[in-house]
């Protein structure tokens, strides 16, 4: 009995596009909700999420129940942690910061058994040879390994037709954000300079006859790397999709219940004035739209003041969310409107 096989290396051979999500939560309940959502690959995270060996096992032993193939990626490429890995039952790896073609060649003898390799000669313990229930396995478990490099820096970038010869390499990862933060866009990976450097990569990757990947949340990105020939593209993250929803379902959950309101008023002859300053002081930040008698000031936070002067009186109406601070909002405006005064003592005289 030979070593299982693995269907996602097989399907980017045969130039089948593999279609993935990030899995960060690092949570064998949310694999399972992510393995029956349908993705061809779940990426489980160690380099930026709080998984460890035992995380990320109980984590292949879900989605060993689905068809959605578990990749995972090490915190780094050290031999002993993919040794681990690999007996854990990890038959595709994603490796961090790849940067030159030794690094690669070092990889591939790390996930090699030996006389070619230096994988360490384990399986009896191991998940990997189903404890020893796989006679075969160490055999036959080097074809059905599945080495991706992750290229993600300018070192890497101007490396690459040397890494791309590097045979045991089955695929390339371009990683966007520290790409673009070391070329100088940090935080940036839509710059028209790194997604040129990017398209250019992916390129040479599938010239070369090698599975190109990629983790992207922009739609336009995606079908461009697509079009280009790469084979294995996430499209999402479980946590950035949870956080999102979470917050997007307090927001609705909150809007159900009544704003907070406090109106004012201050006996003046310069209402008009007062109105118009606090508008344009807060312009840069704010939505504002004013005229001499009406003006509305629209915080993204929720907080808003709509103000009428007449010639002896400004009227304001302070409002916040459900749990905005009212009262906290109430004294900004004042502070402001006192800070502005045309050679008066301001009085605002608040009620709720």
């Amino acid at each position: 009995m030979p070593a299982p096989h693995n269907p996602f290396k097989a399907a980017l051979k045969a130039g089948k596009p593999q279609m993935g999500c990030w899995l960060g939560l690092a949570d064998p309940y949310v694999a399972q909700i992510s393995a029956g959502a349908g993705f061809d690959w779940l990426l489980i995270d160690a380099e930026h999420a709080p998984n460890d060996l035992r995380s990320i096992t109980a984590q292949m032993q879900v989605l060993a129940g689905f068809d959605s193939h578990a990749i995972v990626r090490p915190t780094i490429g050290e031999t002993w942690m993919i040794k681990q890995y690999l007996d854990a039952g990890a038959q595709t790896l994603l490796i961090p910061m790849v940067e030159s073609a030794a690094q690669a060649r070092e990889l591939v003898r790390a996930v090699t058994y030996p006389p070619h390799g230096l994988r360490g000669v384990g399986s009896a313990l191991a998940r990997a040879s189903n404890f020893s229930a796989i006679p075969d396995y160490l055999q036959t478990a080097d074809a059905e390994i599945c080495l991706l490099v992750q290229v993600e820096n300018r070192a890497g970038i101007a490396a690459l037709d040397d890494i791309l010869q590097v045979e045991g390499v089955d695929g390339v990862f371009i990683g966007p954000a520290d790409l673009a933060a070391d070329m100088g866009f940090i935080g940036n990976a839509d710059a028209p300079e790194v997604k040129a450097a990017i398209m250019e990569a992916m390129g040479k990757i599938v010239a070369a006859g090698k599975a190109g990947g990629i983790l992207t949340l922009d739609p336009e990105m995606q079908r461009a790397c697509l079009a280009a020939g790469a084979t294995f593209v996430a499209t999402n993250i479980d946590v950035t999709l949870f956080a999102a929803a979470m917050r997007n379902t307090a927001k609705a959950a909150l809007a159900l219940l009544p704003d907070q309101v406090a109106t004012g008023q201050a006996t003046t002859k310069n209402a008009s004035r007062y109105l118009q300053q606090l508008c344009k002081h807060w312009s840069h930040k704010a939505t504002t739209d004013f005229d001499t008698t009406q003006g509305s000031i629209t915080f993204d936070t929720g907080n808003r003041v709509a103000m009428t002067a007449s010639a002896d009186q400004l009227q304001i109406t302070a409002t916040t969310g459900p749990r905005g601070d009212l009262a906290r909002w109430r004294q900004v405006i004042t502070d402001h409107l006192v800070r502005f005064a045309f050679r008066e003592d301001l009085t605002i005289t608040w009620s709720e």
